[in-house]
Formats: C-alpha cells, structure tokens, sequence
C-alpha cells in the first residue's frame, strides 16, 4: 500500500509528534514516535524528530498503517454523555469500555464510539482527543477535548493540578485514619510489566534507572513496557464508610499515574476489593467481577471561557450491590 499524505493545518506551531498524536487520535503517541524514529514519516520529504517543529503548510507523508482516520474505524459503543459544548465532551465511561483503540482493538472503544455518535449529528469529529485515561476495568467520568487548542489547555491543567478528579473506591481492610495521603513512588514492577509498583518518594535506585537509560532512543523517549524509572506520585482519601471487612473511600489523584489508586491502595495494605492484579479479592456474596472503583467527580475551568464547570457520575450499579453486599454481612 502506498504511504499518504497530509497537509498540516496549523493556527500556531506544534511538535510534530503532538500534532500527530492529536490529528490521529486513535493512534498512541508512543507508536507515532516509534513510527518518526524508524524514519517512516517525512517532512516535505524530510526524516526529523519527533521533536521537530510544525508552522503550517507543510506536507506530511505517513505509513498508510498509521494513517488510518477514525471514520474508518467509527463505530457505536455504549456510554453516557454527562456535558458537552464547543470545546469538549465529558462522558460516564461505563466497566469494560476500552477509552481508545490498542493492539488488536481498532474499533469498540469510547473514542471511536463518540466520533460515531458525533459524526451521526453532522459533526466535525476528525481532531477528537483524549485528556486523560481510565483503566478499562474503571467506570466513571474523563474528558475528551474536541480540538488541539482546547486538548493542550486541559492537559496543561491537569499538568498543574488544576483539575481536580475524583474517585469512589471498595477497598479491602480499613485506613488507620479518616482522611491522610499516600506518597509514594510508582514505577512499572521490572518483573511483572503489566502491574506498577510502589517505592518509597524519595527512592532513588540506581540500577534501574541505568537499565531504562537502555531504552531511551536519540529522541529521548523509551519504551514504556521497560521504563522502570519511579516517578513521584501522591493519592488524597477520605474514608466514608466502614463495611465488612472493607471500606468505602473517596480518593483524590494529586498525580495521574498508571494504576496509581490500585498500586497506592495495595502498598498500604488496602487493595481494591474485586482487583486480582493486586491482590483484592471480593468478600462473600460480593456481586463484581472488576476492581472497585469509579472516577464519580470533575472540577476544572471551562479551557476557552475560564468557567467552571463540575461533572459528577453515581455509582454504577455493580458498585452498589458491592456495597449493599458488604454492609449486610
């Protein structure tokens, strides 16, 4: 198959690895600079880095694997839309929904399920971006920004801890307190990389940084699966509920890294009920077969406006029955 071409459509300058990772918003950016890296995109006939700058007008040639839209994968998927204007949408996510396409999975996810049901309105839908991730086992709500400016402006307030997110957990045991934090290191564990660990905050281990240093490119990226460096991360809870033998927490990410709630929870002691990974299993008659636990709560400022706005999601219905379960025993 033949490479494509795009023409960059540019208001203001960007890294060609971010304008791609927003005009091709089912592809990762991880893959997108795998892709710069090996020289299979050119800049008006150019090999650059993914860190090379984009003013307008310039041509882009694409492998035709990368390049595939999302009108070519559009598809209808179940979910809620809790609110939506010019800028942004932000949507009840439910259990088992993938938010964007990976590996095999091109087409049933929450990404490609609202440009479908954006396209359907008649809709521009072709520069739709995710601002920030759910596990696919987690319920509840995330925001997608309907273009590049408004996408850079949400993720920089998320950057600096301007939008506040929260979430409804089942956790197993009970917090030695009412409220408090959880400051821990996590990095991705060197022997299971598809579970995170966590490390004291201030751990500084040498040998696994020397080993990821391995894996960082010319461009200064490296591959997640082998990028065991910790990184600083902070979780807020509350507790709101005793149950038997778990409890009902409200937390608050300071942070956002992966798994940081279920990684976080399990260091102490208290792993999500119902989360194998970590160790959480559901107490009897427990009806959930997923980790326990909801993002139910977002407050940030409108990125065009400087409004308000504050988003909440109930508790699906697989978590009240936990919860109904539990507090009967």
């Amino acid at each position: 198959m033949h490479p494509q071409r795009l023409i960059v459509r540019l208001r203001t300058s960007a890294r060609l690895d971010r304008y791609l990772t927003a005009t091709l918003a089912q592809v990762s950016r991880h893959r997108i600079q795998r892709h710069i890296a090996r020289g299979d995109v050119l800049v008006d006939g150019r090999v650059v880095r993914p860190s090379h700058r984009l003013h307008g007008g310039e041509v882009l040639t694409l492998p035709t694997v990368m390049a595939r839209g999302l009108a070519v994968a559009s598809a209808p998927a179940d979910f809620d839309i809790v609110y939506e204007d010019a800028d942004l949408v932000v949507v009840n996510k439910p259990a088992g929904l993938l938010v964007h396409p990976v590996g095999g999975e091109f087409r049933h996810t929450l990404l490609n399920g609202l440009h479908h049901r954006l396209r359907s309105r008649g809709e521009d839908a072709d520069a739709l971006g995710i601002v920030h991730r759910l596990d696919r086992a987690t319920s509840g709500l995330l925001v997608v920004a309907k273009h590049l400016e408004a996408r850079r402006r949400l993720a920089h307030a998320i950057e600096t801890r301007r939008m506040r997110r929260l979430y409804l957990a089942v956790a197993t045991g009970a917090p030695r307190s009412m409220q408090g934090s959880i400051d821990l290191a996590i990095r991705r564990d060197p022997r299971r990389p598809t579970r995170m660990q966590a490390l004291p905050a201030d751990a500084t281990d040498a040998a696994p940084a020397r080993r990821a240093a391995l894996h960082v490119s010319s461009s200064g990226y490296s591959d997640p699966r082998r990028d065991v460096r910790p990184r600083a991360a902070r979780t807020h809870y509350r507790l709101l509920r005793r149950l038997h033998g778990a409890s009902l927490l409200r937390l608050e990410l300071e942070t956002g890294r992966t798994h940081q709630i279920r990684v976080h929870l399990q260091a102490v002691g208290m792993p999500l009920v119902g989360d194998p990974l970590y160790g959480g299993i559901p107490g009897d008659g427990a009806p959930l077969d997923r980790p326990a636990l909801h993002a139910s709560r977002l407050e940030f400022e409108q990125p065009t406006t400087g409004a308000p706005l504050r988003c909440t999601a109930p508790l699906p219905a697989d978590m009240r029955g936990l919860i109904q379960a539990l507090a009967r025993c």
